[in-house]
Protein backbone atom coordinates (compact mmCIF):
# COMPACT_ATOMS: atom_id res chain seq x y z
CA UNK A 1 0.00 0.00 0.00
CA UNK A 2 2.85 2.39 0.84
CA UNK A 3 4.49 1.69 -2.50
CA UNK A 4 1.22 2.36 -4.26
CA UNK A 5 0.72 5.67 -2.41
CA UNK A 6 4.28 6.71 -3.26
CA UNK A 7 3.67 5.94 -6.92
CA UNK A 8 0.42 7.98 -6.80
CA UNK A 9 2.26 10.98 -5.41
CA UNK A 10 5.04 10.62 -7.97
CA UNK A 11 2.79 10.29 -11.00
CA UNK A 12 -0.02 12.69 -10.07
CA UNK A 13 0.82 15.16 -7.34
CA UNK A 14 4.34 15.91 -8.54
CA UNK A 15 3.31 16.76 -12.13
CA UNK A 16 0.37 18.87 -10.97
CA UNK A 17 2.47 20.82 -8.48
CA UNK A 18 5.18 21.31 -11.09
CA UNK A 19 2.68 22.62 -13.61
CA UNK A 20 1.22 25.01 -11.04
CA UNK A 21 4.71 26.26 -10.17
CA UNK A 22 5.53 26.90 -13.83
CA UNK A 23 2.20 28.69 -14.28
CA UNK A 24 2.91 30.81 -11.20
CA UNK A 25 6.19 31.99 -12.70
CA UNK A 26 4.54 32.72 -16.03
CA UNK A 27 1.44 34.51 -14.79
CA UNK A 28 2.85 37.90 -13.72
CA UNK A 29 3.87 38.70 -17.30
CA UNK A 30 0.72 37.26 -18.84
CA UNK A 31 -2.07 38.77 -16.78
CA UNK A 32 -4.55 40.99 -18.60
CA UNK A 33 -8.18 41.79 -18.05
CA UNK A 34 -11.51 42.02 -19.81
CA UNK A 35 -12.08 45.73 -20.38
CA UNK A 36 -15.08 48.03 -20.20
CA UNK A 37 -15.16 51.67 -21.28
CA UNK A 38 -15.50 53.90 -18.22
CA UNK A 39 -15.08 57.39 -19.68
CA UNK A 40 -14.25 59.23 -22.86
CA UNK A 41 -13.11 62.65 -24.07
CA UNK A 42 -15.28 63.89 -25.65
CA UNK A 43 -17.90 62.29 -23.42
CA UNK A 44 -20.97 60.59 -24.85
CA UNK A 45 -24.06 62.79 -25.34
CA UNK A 46 -22.28 66.02 -24.33
CA UNK A 47 -20.96 69.04 -26.17
CA UNK A 48 -17.68 70.93 -25.89
CA UNK A 49 -16.73 74.49 -26.86
CA UNK A 50 -14.02 73.13 -29.15
CA UNK A 51 -12.46 69.83 -30.10
CA UNK A 52 -9.64 68.73 -27.75
CA UNK A 53 -6.17 68.05 -29.13
CA UNK A 54 -6.61 64.31 -28.69
CA UNK A 55 -9.40 61.79 -28.20
CA UNK A 56 -9.16 59.70 -25.05
CA UNK A 57 -10.90 56.43 -24.13
CA UNK A 58 -10.40 55.15 -20.60
CA UNK A 59 -11.09 51.50 -19.76
CA UNK A 60 -11.33 49.76 -16.42
CA UNK A 61 -8.47 47.39 -17.27
CA UNK A 62 -5.59 46.83 -19.68
CA UNK A 63 -6.07 47.05 -23.47
CA UNK A 64 -3.93 45.13 -25.97
CA UNK A 65 -1.80 47.35 -28.19
CA UNK A 66 -2.83 45.96 -31.58
CA UNK A 67 -5.94 46.31 -33.76
CA UNK A 68 -7.06 49.64 -32.26
CA UNK A 69 -9.47 51.83 -34.21
CA UNK A 70 -11.05 55.25 -33.57
CA UNK A 71 -13.03 56.84 -36.41
CA UNK A 72 -15.07 60.04 -36.22
CA UNK A 73 -17.68 61.10 -38.81
CA UNK A 74 -19.89 64.16 -39.16
CA UNK A 75 -23.62 64.20 -39.88
CA UNK A 76 -22.91 63.84 -43.61
CA UNK A 77 -20.96 60.62 -42.97
CA UNK A 78 -17.62 62.22 -43.84
CA UNK A 79 -14.62 60.92 -41.92
CA UNK A 80 -12.89 63.56 -39.80
CA UNK A 81 -9.09 64.00 -39.42
CA UNK A 82 -8.13 61.67 -36.55
CA UNK A 83 -4.73 59.97 -36.27
CA UNK A 84 -3.82 56.38 -35.43
CA UNK A 85 -5.13 55.13 -32.09
CA UNK A 86 -2.63 53.72 -29.59
CA UNK A 87 -2.39 52.65 -25.97
CA UNK A 88 -0.82 55.31 -23.77
CA UNK A 89 2.78 54.54 -22.79
CA UNK A 90 2.09 55.69 -19.22
CA UNK A 91 -1.34 54.09 -18.73
CA UNK A 92 -2.30 50.76 -20.31
CA UNK A 93 -5.96 51.53 -19.57
CA UNK A 94 -5.94 54.62 -21.79
CA UNK A 95 -6.33 54.65 -25.59
CA UNK A 96 -5.64 57.94 -27.37
CA UNK A 97 -5.80 59.26 -30.93
CA UNK A 98 -4.51 62.70 -31.98
CA UNK A 99 -6.88 65.19 -33.63
CA UNK A 100 -5.18 66.29 -36.86
CA UNK A 101 -7.52 68.93 -38.24
CA UNK A 102 -10.39 71.33 -37.63
CA UNK A 103 -13.79 70.24 -36.29
CA UNK A 104 -16.47 72.80 -37.22
CA UNK A 105 -19.42 73.31 -34.89
CA UNK A 106 -21.82 70.39 -35.20
CA UNK A 107 -22.64 66.89 -34.05
CA UNK A 108 -20.22 63.97 -34.53
CA UNK A 109 -20.21 60.19 -34.13
CA UNK A 110 -17.13 58.36 -32.87
CA UNK A 111 -16.90 54.60 -33.52
CA UNK A 112 -14.17 52.88 -31.53
CA UNK A 113 -12.88 49.32 -31.48
CA UNK A 114 -10.27 47.70 -29.21
CA UNK A 115 -9.24 44.18 -28.19
CA UNK A 116 -9.49 43.36 -24.51
CA UNK A 117 -6.79 41.33 -22.80
CA UNK A 118 -8.86 38.12 -22.84
CA UNK A 119 -9.05 38.27 -26.64
CA UNK A 120 -12.54 39.72 -27.03
CA UNK A 121 -12.96 42.56 -29.52
CA UNK A 122 -14.98 45.39 -27.98
CA UNK A 123 -16.58 48.17 -29.95
CA UNK A 124 -18.85 51.09 -29.16
CA UNK A 125 -20.16 54.49 -30.22
CA UNK A 126 -19.80 57.93 -28.67
CA UNK A 127 -21.95 60.82 -29.92
CA UNK A 128 -20.85 64.35 -29.07
CA UNK A 129 -21.24 67.96 -30.16
CA UNK A 130 -18.82 70.81 -30.80
CA UNK A 131 -19.78 74.47 -30.35
CA UNK A 132 -23.20 76.04 -29.87
CA UNK A 133 -24.64 74.03 -32.77
CA UNK A 134 -23.68 70.79 -31.12
CA UNK A 135 -25.74 70.95 -27.94
CA UNK A 136 -26.84 67.51 -26.68
CA UNK A 137 -29.15 67.15 -23.73
CA UNK A 138 -28.64 63.69 -22.16
CA UNK A 139 -25.30 63.95 -20.41
CA UNK A 140 -23.32 60.77 -19.84
CA UNK A 141 -19.80 59.59 -19.13
CA UNK A 142 -19.14 56.89 -21.72
CA UNK A 143 -20.44 55.53 -24.97
CA UNK A 144 -22.17 52.16 -24.91
CA UNK A 145 -20.30 49.10 -26.11
CA UNK A 146 -21.84 46.80 -28.65
CA UNK A 147 -22.51 43.28 -27.43
CA UNK A 148 -19.98 40.79 -28.79
CA UNK A 149 -21.50 37.62 -30.26
CA UNK A 150 -19.11 34.78 -31.14
CA UNK A 151 -19.31 33.49 -34.69
CA UNK A 152 -20.04 29.88 -35.63
CA UNK A 153 -16.38 29.34 -36.57
CA UNK A 154 -15.19 30.50 -33.15
CA UNK A 155 -17.69 28.30 -31.27
CA UNK A 156 -16.87 25.28 -33.46
CA UNK A 157 -13.14 25.84 -32.92
CA UNK A 158 -13.49 25.94 -29.13
CA UNK A 159 -15.81 22.92 -29.05
CA UNK A 160 -13.37 20.94 -31.19
CA UNK A 161 -10.48 22.04 -28.99
CA UNK A 162 -12.17 20.91 -25.77
CA UNK A 163 -13.30 17.63 -27.33
CA UNK A 164 -9.76 16.80 -28.48
CA UNK A 165 -8.31 17.78 -25.11
CA UNK A 166 -10.80 15.37 -23.53
CA UNK A 167 -9.71 12.57 -25.87
CA UNK A 168 -6.07 13.17 -25.00
CA UNK A 169 -6.85 13.27 -21.27
CA UNK A 170 -8.95 10.10 -21.51
CA UNK A 171 -6.22 8.18 -23.34
CA UNK A 172 -3.59 9.27 -20.77
CA UNK A 173 -5.89 8.30 -17.92
CA UNK A 174 -6.72 4.91 -19.40
CA UNK A 175 -3.19 3.90 -20.38
CA UNK A 176 -1.48 5.28 -17.31
CA UNK A 177 -3.93 4.65 -14.50
CA UNK A 178 -7.16 2.80 -15.32
CA UNK A 179 -5.58 -0.18 -17.03
CA UNK A 180 -3.99 -2.54 -14.46
CA UNK A 181 -0.19 -2.68 -14.70
CA UNK A 182 -0.17 -6.34 -15.71
CA UNK A 183 -2.40 -5.57 -18.74
CA UNK A 184 -0.51 -2.56 -20.13
CA UNK A 185 1.46 -4.74 -22.53
CA UNK A 186 -1.65 -6.43 -23.95
CA UNK A 187 -2.04 -4.90 -27.41
CA UNK A 188 -5.74 -5.79 -27.57
CA UNK A 189 -6.32 -3.46 -24.64
CA UNK A 190 -3.82 -0.70 -25.42
CA UNK A 191 -4.07 -0.38 -29.21
CA UNK A 192 -7.48 1.45 -29.27
CA UNK A 193 -6.31 3.97 -26.69
CA UNK A 194 -3.04 4.58 -28.51
CA UNK A 195 -4.91 5.17 -31.78
CA UNK A 196 -7.24 7.62 -30.01
CA UNK A 197 -4.30 9.40 -28.39
CA UNK A 198 -2.31 9.98 -31.58
CA UNK A 199 -5.37 10.80 -33.69
CA UNK A 200 -6.49 13.35 -31.07
CA UNK A 201 -2.96 14.78 -30.82
CA UNK A 202 -2.72 15.20 -34.59
CA UNK A 203 -6.11 16.92 -34.79
CA UNK A 204 -5.27 18.99 -31.70
CA UNK A 205 -2.18 20.38 -33.44
CA UNK A 206 -4.32 21.24 -36.47
CA UNK A 207 -6.86 23.04 -34.26
CA UNK A 208 -4.07 24.95 -32.50
CA UNK A 209 -2.63 26.04 -35.85
CA UNK A 210 -6.04 27.14 -37.12
CA UNK A 211 -6.46 29.19 -33.95
CA UNK A 212 -3.92 31.82 -35.05
CA UNK A 213 -5.68 32.96 -38.27
CA UNK A 214 -9.02 32.63 -36.48
CA UNK A 215 -7.89 35.11 -33.84
CA UNK A 216 -6.41 37.35 -36.54
CA UNK A 217 -9.77 37.32 -38.36
CA UNK A 218 -11.55 38.20 -35.12
CA UNK A 219 -9.14 40.93 -34.03
CA UNK A 220 -8.82 42.62 -37.43
CA UNK A 221 -12.52 42.18 -38.24
CA UNK A 222 -11.77 40.75 -41.68
CA UNK A 223 -13.14 37.78 -43.66
CA UNK A 224 -11.33 34.43 -43.78
CA UNK A 225 -9.87 35.32 -47.19
CA UNK A 226 -7.81 38.06 -45.53
CA UNK A 227 -7.05 36.32 -42.23
CA UNK A 228 -3.94 34.58 -43.60
CA UNK A 229 -2.26 37.82 -44.63
CA UNK A 230 1.32 38.08 -43.41
CA UNK A 231 0.87 41.49 -41.79
CA UNK A 232 -2.27 40.53 -39.87
CA UNK A 233 -0.76 37.24 -38.68
CA UNK A 234 2.41 39.03 -37.53
CA UNK A 235 0.36 41.59 -35.64
CA UNK A 236 -1.59 38.82 -33.91
CA UNK A 237 1.50 36.74 -33.18
CA UNK A 238 3.72 39.53 -31.87
CA UNK A 239 1.27 42.02 -30.38
CA UNK A 240 -1.49 40.04 -28.67
CA UNK A 241 -1.76 37.62 -25.77
CA UNK A 242 -3.42 35.07 -28.06
CA UNK A 243 -0.36 35.10 -30.32
CA UNK A 244 2.00 34.51 -27.42
CA UNK A 245 -0.20 31.70 -26.12
CA UNK A 246 -0.23 30.16 -29.61
CA UNK A 247 3.56 29.79 -29.52
CA UNK A 248 3.43 28.27 -26.03
CA UNK A 249 0.74 25.80 -27.10
CA UNK A 250 2.86 24.56 -30.00
CA UNK A 251 5.88 24.13 -27.71
CA UNK A 252 3.84 22.29 -25.07
CA UNK A 253 2.32 20.02 -27.75
CA UNK A 254 5.82 19.08 -28.88
CA UNK A 255 6.76 18.41 -25.26
CA UNK A 256 3.83 16.01 -24.77
CA UNK A 257 4.31 14.22 -28.08
CA UNK A 258 8.07 13.94 -27.59
CA UNK A 259 7.71 12.37 -24.15
CA UNK A 260 5.33 9.72 -25.46
CA UNK A 261 7.41 8.96 -28.58
CA UNK A 262 10.57 8.48 -26.53
CA UNK A 263 8.77 6.16 -24.13
CA UNK A 264 7.11 4.33 -27.04
CA UNK A 265 10.49 3.64 -28.60
CA UNK A 266 11.72 2.36 -25.25
CA UNK A 267 8.62 0.22 -24.75
CA UNK A 268 5.11 1.49 -24.02
CA UNK A 269 3.98 0.91 -20.47
CA UNK A 270 7.26 -0.55 -19.18
CA UNK A 271 8.34 2.72 -17.63
CA UNK A 272 6.07 5.30 -16.03
CA UNK A 273 8.34 8.34 -15.81
CA UNK A 274 7.15 9.79 -19.10
CA UNK A 275 3.68 10.33 -17.64
CA UNK A 276 5.12 13.00 -15.33
CA UNK A 277 6.21 15.06 -18.35
CA UNK A 278 2.97 14.36 -20.20
CA UNK A 279 0.79 15.45 -17.26
CA UNK A 280 2.83 18.62 -16.73
CA UNK A 281 2.51 19.44 -20.43
CA UNK A 282 -1.23 18.76 -20.49
CA UNK A 283 -1.87 21.00 -17.47
CA UNK A 284 0.23 23.78 -19.00
CA UNK A 285 -1.79 23.44 -22.20
CA UNK A 286 -4.94 24.06 -20.14
CA UNK A 287 -3.26 27.05 -18.45
CA UNK A 288 -2.58 28.67 -21.85
CA UNK A 289 -6.29 28.40 -22.68
CA UNK A 290 -7.25 29.96 -19.35
CA UNK A 291 -4.89 32.86 -20.06
CA UNK A 292 -6.86 33.76 -23.20
CA UNK A 293 -10.30 33.49 -21.59
CA UNK A 294 -12.46 35.22 -18.99
CA UNK A 295 -10.18 34.11 -16.13
CA UNK A 296 -7.42 36.43 -17.34
CA UNK A 297 -9.91 39.32 -17.19
CA UNK A 298 -10.70 38.97 -13.50
CA UNK A 299 -9.40 41.05 -10.65
CA UNK A 300 -7.51 38.15 -9.02
CA UNK A 301 -5.86 36.73 -12.12
CA UNK A 302 -3.79 33.94 -10.58
CA UNK A 303 -6.66 32.44 -8.58
CA UNK A 304 -9.08 32.63 -11.49
CA UNK A 305 -6.63 31.13 -13.99
CA UNK A 306 -5.97 28.25 -11.59
CA UNK A 307 -9.72 27.77 -11.09
CA UNK A 308 -10.31 27.79 -14.85
CA UNK A 309 -7.49 25.29 -15.35
CA UNK A 310 -8.88 23.03 -12.62
CA UNK A 311 -12.33 23.28 -14.19
CA UNK A 312 -11.06 22.23 -17.62
CA UNK A 313 -8.92 19.47 -16.08
CA UNK A 314 -11.93 18.00 -14.26
CA UNK A 315 -14.12 18.16 -17.36
CA UNK A 316 -11.56 16.65 -19.75
CA UNK A 317 -10.61 13.81 -17.38
CA UNK A 318 -14.24 12.92 -16.68
CA UNK A 319 -15.52 13.09 -20.26
CA UNK A 320 -12.36 11.63 -21.80
CA UNK A 321 -12.35 8.80 -19.29
CA UNK A 322 -15.96 7.94 -20.14
CA UNK A 323 -15.14 7.77 -23.85
CA UNK A 324 -12.17 5.49 -23.25
CA UNK A 325 -14.31 3.23 -21.08
CA UNK A 326 -16.78 2.84 -23.94
CA UNK A 327 -13.95 2.04 -26.35
CA UNK A 328 -12.40 -0.44 -23.94
CA UNK A 329 -15.75 -2.19 -23.37
CA UNK A 330 -16.09 -2.64 -27.11
CA UNK A 331 -12.55 -4.02 -27.39
CA UNK A 332 -13.12 -6.49 -24.51
CA UNK A 333 -16.67 -7.53 -25.34
CA UNK A 334 -15.80 -11.22 -24.94
CA UNK A 335 -14.08 -10.87 -21.59
CA UNK A 336 -17.24 -10.83 -19.55
CA UNK A 337 -18.19 -8.41 -16.75
CA UNK A 338 -14.90 -8.77 -14.81
CA UNK A 339 -12.96 -6.25 -16.90
CA UNK A 340 -15.94 -3.88 -16.89
CA UNK A 341 -16.20 -4.00 -13.09
CA UNK A 342 -12.46 -3.55 -12.64
CA UNK A 343 -12.18 -0.52 -14.92
CA UNK A 344 -15.26 1.14 -13.44
CA UNK A 345 -14.00 0.69 -9.93
CA UNK A 346 -10.66 2.20 -10.89
CA UNK A 347 -12.41 5.06 -12.70
CA UNK A 348 -14.76 5.90 -9.80
CA UNK A 349 -12.20 7.92 -7.74
CA UNK A 350 -11.20 9.88 -10.85
CA UNK A 351 -14.82 10.65 -11.66
CA UNK A 352 -15.49 11.70 -8.06
CA UNK A 353 -12.39 13.91 -8.04
CA UNK A 354 -13.50 15.47 -11.32
CA UNK A 355 -16.92 16.29 -9.86
CA UNK A 356 -15.32 17.94 -6.81
CA UNK A 357 -12.95 19.93 -9.07
CA UNK A 358 -15.80 21.04 -11.35
CA UNK A 359 -18.07 22.11 -8.50
CA UNK A 360 -15.36 23.95 -6.55
CA UNK A 361 -13.83 25.75 -9.54
CA UNK A 362 -17.26 26.44 -11.04
CA UNK A 363 -18.39 28.21 -7.88
CA UNK A 364 -15.17 30.24 -7.69
CA UNK A 365 -15.49 31.40 -11.31
CA UNK A 366 -19.23 32.08 -11.11
CA UNK A 367 -18.82 34.29 -8.05
CA UNK A 368 -16.32 36.39 -10.00
CA UNK A 369 -17.98 36.45 -13.41
CA UNK A 370 -21.66 36.70 -12.40
CA UNK A 371 -22.21 39.89 -10.35
CA UNK A 372 -25.81 39.09 -9.25
CA UNK A 373 -28.03 36.01 -8.94
CA UNK A 374 -30.46 37.49 -11.44
CA UNK A 375 -27.69 37.46 -14.07
CA UNK A 376 -27.89 33.66 -14.10
CA UNK A 377 -31.28 33.95 -15.77
CA UNK A 378 -31.16 37.31 -17.56
CA UNK A 379 -27.74 37.14 -19.28
CA UNK A 380 -26.59 34.72 -21.96
CA UNK A 381 -23.50 33.89 -19.91
CA UNK A 382 -25.62 33.04 -16.86
CA UNK A 383 -28.10 30.97 -18.86
CA UNK A 384 -25.26 28.91 -20.33
CA UNK A 385 -23.90 28.32 -16.82
CA UNK A 386 -27.32 27.07 -15.65
CA UNK A 387 -27.64 24.72 -18.64
CA UNK A 388 -24.11 23.44 -18.09
CA UNK A 389 -24.78 22.86 -14.38
CA UNK A 390 -27.92 20.84 -15.12
CA UNK A 391 -26.01 18.61 -17.56
CA UNK A 392 -23.19 18.10 -15.06
CA UNK A 393 -25.78 17.05 -12.47
CA UNK A 394 -27.20 14.52 -14.95
CA UNK A 395 -23.69 13.19 -15.55
CA UNK A 396 -23.03 12.90 -11.81
CA UNK A 397 -26.25 10.94 -11.22
CA UNK A 398 -25.48 8.55 -14.09
CA UNK A 399 -21.92 8.13 -12.87
CA UNK A 400 -23.14 7.20 -9.41
CA UNK A 401 -25.50 4.59 -10.91
CA UNK A 402 -22.66 3.12 -12.96
CA UNK A 403 -20.49 2.84 -9.87
CA UNK A 404 -23.29 1.08 -7.96
CA UNK A 405 -23.86 -1.38 -10.80
CA UNK A 406 -20.16 -2.21 -11.01
CA UNK A 407 -20.20 -3.25 -7.34
CA UNK A 408 -23.13 -5.63 -7.72
CA UNK A 409 -22.48 -9.28 -8.46
CA UNK A 410 -23.82 -10.54 -11.73
CA UNK A 411 -24.81 -7.07 -12.93
CA UNK A 412 -24.63 -6.80 -16.70
CA UNK A 413 -22.97 -3.80 -18.28
CA UNK A 414 -25.28 -1.29 -19.91
CA UNK A 415 -23.60 0.81 -22.52
CA UNK A 416 -26.69 2.90 -23.27
CA UNK A 417 -26.38 4.76 -19.97
CA UNK A 418 -22.67 5.30 -20.61
CA UNK A 419 -23.51 6.75 -24.02
CA UNK A 420 -26.10 9.02 -22.38
CA UNK A 421 -23.56 10.28 -19.85
CA UNK A 422 -20.99 10.83 -22.60
CA UNK A 423 -23.51 12.69 -24.79
CA UNK A 424 -24.25 15.03 -21.89
CA UNK A 425 -20.52 15.57 -21.52
CA UNK A 426 -20.10 16.47 -25.19
CA UNK A 427 -22.88 19.04 -24.88
CA UNK A 428 -21.06 20.42 -21.82
CA UNK A 429 -17.96 20.87 -23.99
CA UNK A 430 -19.97 22.76 -26.60
CA UNK A 431 -21.40 25.00 -23.88
CA UNK A 432 -17.88 25.55 -22.56
CA UNK A 433 -16.86 26.74 -26.01
CA UNK A 434 -19.75 29.19 -25.99
CA UNK A 435 -18.97 30.41 -22.46
CA UNK A 436 -15.38 31.21 -23.42
CA UNK A 437 -16.56 33.59 -26.13
CA UNK A 438 -19.70 35.10 -24.59
CA UNK A 439 -19.06 38.29 -22.57
CA UNK A 440 -19.58 38.02 -18.84
CA UNK A 441 -22.42 40.14 -17.38
CA UNK A 442 -21.24 43.51 -16.19
CA UNK A 443 -22.12 44.92 -12.76
CA UNK A 444 -24.91 47.42 -12.68
CA UNK A 445 -23.56 50.80 -13.64
CA UNK A 446 -22.89 52.94 -10.63
CA UNK A 447 -24.42 56.37 -10.50
CA UNK A 448 -21.92 59.09 -11.41
CA UNK A 449 -20.16 60.60 -8.42
CA UNK A 450 -20.22 64.08 -9.89
CA UNK A 451 -21.87 66.18 -12.57
CA UNK A 452 -19.94 68.52 -14.82
CA UNK A 453 -21.15 70.28 -17.97
CA UNK A 454 -20.67 73.46 -19.99
CA UNK A 455 -23.55 75.01 -21.97
CA UNK A 456 -24.24 78.36 -23.66
CA UNK A 457 -26.52 80.76 -21.76
CA UNK A 458 -30.11 80.73 -23.01
CA UNK A 459 -30.66 84.48 -23.12
CA UNK A 460 -27.21 86.09 -23.32
CA UNK A 461 -24.85 86.30 -26.25
CA UNK A 462 -21.28 85.07 -25.97
CA UNK A 463 -21.77 83.69 -22.47
CA UNK A 464 -21.14 80.08 -21.49
CA UNK A 465 -22.08 78.63 -18.11
CA UNK A 466 -20.36 75.65 -16.49
CA UNK A 467 -21.80 73.76 -13.53
CA UNK A 468 -20.00 71.22 -11.37
CA UNK A 469 -21.89 69.31 -8.66
CA UNK A 470 -20.24 66.84 -6.30
CA UNK A 471 -21.10 64.48 -4.83
CA UNK A 472 -24.18 63.73 -6.91
CA UNK A 473 -25.99 62.10 -4.00
CA UNK A 474 -28.56 62.73 -1.31
CA UNK A 475 -26.08 64.41 1.01
CA UNK A 476 -24.34 67.74 1.38
CA UNK A 477 -23.30 68.71 -2.14
CA UNK A 478 -21.15 71.54 -3.50
CA UNK A 479 -22.34 73.48 -6.56
CA UNK A 480 -19.62 75.37 -8.47
CA UNK A 481 -20.60 77.79 -11.27
CA UNK A 482 -18.29 79.51 -13.73
CA UNK A 483 -18.97 81.98 -16.54
CA UNK A 484 -16.81 82.45 -19.65
CA UNK A 485 -17.09 84.44 -22.85
CA UNK A 486 -16.99 83.01 -26.39
CA UNK A 487 -13.16 82.96 -26.34
CA UNK A 488 -13.06 81.02 -23.06
CA UNK A 489 -11.95 83.93 -20.87
CA UNK A 490 -13.44 83.95 -17.35
CA UNK A 491 -16.10 86.51 -16.51
CA UNK A 492 -16.34 87.59 -12.89
CA UNK A 493 -18.58 90.67 -13.21
CA UNK A 494 -21.72 88.95 -11.91
CA UNK A 495 -23.39 90.81 -9.12
CA UNK A 496 -25.68 87.96 -8.20
CA UNK A 497 -25.68 84.23 -9.00
CA UNK A 498 -28.59 82.09 -7.80
CA UNK A 499 -29.45 78.42 -8.14
CA UNK A 500 -32.97 77.01 -8.26
CA UNK A 501 -32.84 73.28 -7.44
CA UNK A 502 -35.94 71.13 -7.94
CA UNK A 503 -36.87 67.50 -8.66
CA UNK A 504 -37.96 67.14 -12.27
CA UNK A 505 -41.15 65.36 -11.21
CA UNK A 506 -42.17 68.28 -8.93
CA UNK A 507 -40.68 71.48 -10.32
CA UNK A 508 -42.72 73.66 -7.93
CA UNK A 509 -40.99 72.05 -4.95
CA UNK A 510 -37.76 73.96 -5.45
CA UNK A 511 -35.02 75.38 -3.27
CA UNK A 512 -33.39 78.68 -4.20
CA UNK A 513 -29.91 79.46 -2.95
CA UNK A 514 -27.38 82.19 -3.65
CA UNK A 515 -23.87 81.18 -4.77
CA UNK A 516 -21.01 83.17 -3.23
CA UNK A 517 -18.18 84.60 -5.33
CA UNK A 518 -14.73 83.01 -4.81
CA UNK A 519 -11.23 84.35 -5.38
CA UNK A 520 -10.67 82.05 -8.36
CA UNK A 521 -13.65 83.60 -10.19
CA UNK A 522 -16.13 80.82 -9.47
CA UNK A 523 -19.42 81.00 -7.56
CA UNK A 524 -20.06 78.30 -4.96
CA UNK A 525 -23.02 77.10 -2.90
CA UNK A 526 -23.01 74.10 -0.57
CA UNK A 527 -25.79 72.35 1.29
CA UNK A 528 -28.26 69.47 1.50
CA UNK A 529 -30.35 70.50 -1.50
CA UNK A 530 -31.06 67.04 -3.01
CA UNK A 531 -33.88 65.61 -0.93
CA UNK A 532 -34.25 62.28 -2.76
CA UNK A 533 -32.78 60.13 -5.50
CA UNK A 534 -33.99 60.72 -9.04
CA UNK A 535 -33.81 63.28 -11.86
CA UNK A 536 -33.21 66.88 -10.72
CA UNK A 537 -33.06 70.22 -12.53
CA UNK A 538 -30.63 72.92 -11.45
CA UNK A 539 -31.38 76.32 -12.95
CA UNK A 540 -28.46 78.75 -12.89
CA UNK A 541 -29.31 82.47 -13.01
CA UNK A 542 -26.65 85.17 -13.30
CA UNK A 543 -27.19 88.94 -13.06
CA UNK A 544 -24.24 91.18 -13.98
CA UNK A 545 -23.36 94.63 -12.70
CA UNK A 546 -24.80 96.00 -15.96
CA UNK A 547 -28.01 94.04 -15.37
CA UNK A 548 -27.15 91.51 -18.06
CA UNK A 549 -28.89 88.16 -17.40
CA UNK A 550 -27.53 84.69 -18.18
CA UNK A 551 -29.64 81.58 -17.48
CA UNK A 552 -29.23 77.86 -18.08
CA UNK A 553 -30.99 74.74 -16.75
CA UNK A 554 -28.97 71.57 -16.18
CA UNK A 555 -30.50 68.12 -15.69
CA UNK A 556 -28.80 65.38 -13.67
CA UNK A 557 -29.52 62.03 -12.00
CA UNK A 558 -28.99 61.92 -8.24
CA UNK A 559 -28.34 58.66 -6.38
CA UNK A 560 -29.10 57.80 -2.78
Amino acid sequence: MKARNARWRRLILLPLLSAILIATLALPGLAWAHATLTSSTPADQTSMAEMPESIELTFNETIQGEFLSIKVTNTAGEEMPVGQAEVSASDSHLVTAPVEGEFPDGIYTMNWRVVSADGHPIRGTVRFGIGSDGVLTDAGVAGGAADYTPGADTVAHRAALYTLLSLVAGAILYLGFLLPAELRTVKKLTRPARIVFWAAMALLLLVILIGLPLQAKLFADVPWSEAFGKEILNQTLEGTSSGRMFLLQVLVWLMIAGAVVVNDVMGWGKRGGHWTIVIIGFVLLLVTKALTGHAAGSEHVFGQVMADTLHMLGATVWIGGLLMLLISLSATSGDGPAFWKTTFRRFAPWAFGSVVALVFSGVVMSVTHVPAWSDLFTSRYGQLIVAKSVLLLVMAVLGFLHFRRARRKGEERRTWSLVTELAAGIIVLVLAGLLTNVPTPQPAAAAPEAFSDVQPAEDAENVRISLDVRPLQVTTSTFTVRFTDAEGAARTDWQQVTLRIAPQAASSDYTEVRAEAQEDGSYVASGLYFGSAGIWNVEVHGLSEKFEQADRTFTMEVSE
